[in-house]
């Protein structure tokens, strides 16, 4: 199954500071709270190597968490317009196949334990100007790359 190409955030991992303000300008806008649990961006710093890395949704070409969701279309959906996967958390049913099958060692995929539903990066859907965490990123490691671009 072909499904749509989406926008995608890369960072730049030397640029980053790890000042974690993605984190909370992505919970801010999302939920209107602060806080690293309920962001879609995820800073992680090793305490060994004094490395930063920053993690999000890669919105995959074949999204393995789009294909394990028991409703498609439903919870974990793809916009018609972006091609942006998002989770419409009214229809998650907290299942989390979604987080369990995404691919990466990091699951980009979330579970909020508050709300008995998953979320993840939706490259801030509907908000005009773009992810919020690449706008105000103030070291610009964060950046938006258009689906024609990938």
């Amino acid at each position: 199954m072909e499904l749509p190409k989406s926008g995608v955030l890369i960072c730049d991992d030397s640029l980053c500071t790890g000042c974690g303000v993605c984190e909370l300008i992505c919970s801010l806008f999302h939920d209107g709270l602060t806080g690293p649990a309920l962001s879609s961006v995820q800073v992680v710093h090793n305490p060994f190597t004094d490395q930063v890395n920053i993690y999000a949704c890669q919105q995959c070409d074949s999204p393995s968490c789009y294909l394990a969701c028991p409703l498609p279309d439903q919870a974990l959906c793809i916009d018609k317009l972006t091609g942006a996967r998002y989770i419409n958390e009214d229809k998650c049913t907290g299942c989390e196949l979604c987080v369990d099958a995404c691919s990466f060692d990091l699951p980009r995929v979330r579970f909020n334990m508050d709300k008995s539903a998953a979320f993840k990066c939706d490259l801030c859907r509907g908000r005009e100007t773009g992810p919020a965490c690449v706008e105000y990123c103030g070291y610009g490691a964060l950046r938006f790359i258009p689906r024609d671009e990938r």
